[in-house]
């Protein structure tokens, strides 16, 4: 049996030490590169309806997802009063991008109705969310909206339809503004319909 030779011996404990090295150092990157942040923490869980309350969601955001919370742990619901706080939500989560990591991460789509997610998500990156910088370690520099205030002007019962089959609906009337007024959108209508017993937005003018 050959022994093996002191050059040897330090040779493999280099290549050892190299490969442990490599190892600390691509774990170091991925564990920063693929950090995010808005999905780090959930406070709060609507399990019958999908809705979850992050860590890094705005206070607003948190304020209103309890009111709305409230409305549905209610014995008997008040389905206009759901719309009003959803569409609330809806305008908080979608138009505020200073928690935003990419223009992938977007915001409102758990409000939006399954078939028509592909779309919304597609418009959007093509919209508002196109220039927003990817930021995995919450160090942003960029200037970016935030939501301060949503206001519902008004709602009207109505109808809607979506292939062949018709939903009752509700249709909003919505403003809201911002901490720091950089030009974005202030005001939109939002048609929300609702499917048994969980309401979808399904238009936004």
């Amino acid at each position: 049996m050959k022994k093996i030779n002191k050059d040897s011996l330090i040779t493999i404990l280099f290549i050892l030490l190299g490969i442990v090295l490599l190892s600390l150092i691509g774990l170091t990157i991925y564990k920063d590169f693929f950090k995010k942040t808005k999905e780090d923490v959930i406070l709060k869980n609507l399990e019958l309806y999908g809705y979850t309350l992050q860590e890094n969601d705005i206070d607003i955001y948190k304020e209103e997802f309890n009111n709305l919370s409230n409305i549905l742990n209610k014995k008997e619901i008040d389905f206009e009063e759901y719309a009003k706080s959803m569409s609330k939500l809806y305008i908080i989560d979608f138009y505020t991008l200073t928690n935003k990591i990419s223009n992938t991460d977007i915001g409102g789509l758990e409000f939006i109705y399954p078939d028509y997610i592909d779309n919304f998500k597609l418009k959007a990156k093509d919209t508002i969310y196109k220039y927003i910088e990817v930021n995995y370690n919450g160090e942003r520099t960029q200037v970016l909206p935030e939501v301060s205030e949503v206001l519902v002007n008004g709602i009207t019962k109505g109808t809607y339809k979506i292939d062949e089959n018709e939903f009752e609906s509700y249709i909003l009337d919505t403003s809201w503004n911002y901490k720091e007024d950089l030009g974005y959108q202030k005001s939109c209508k939002l048609t929300i319909v609702k499917d048994s017993n969980k309401l979808y937005l399904v238009e936004s003018e």
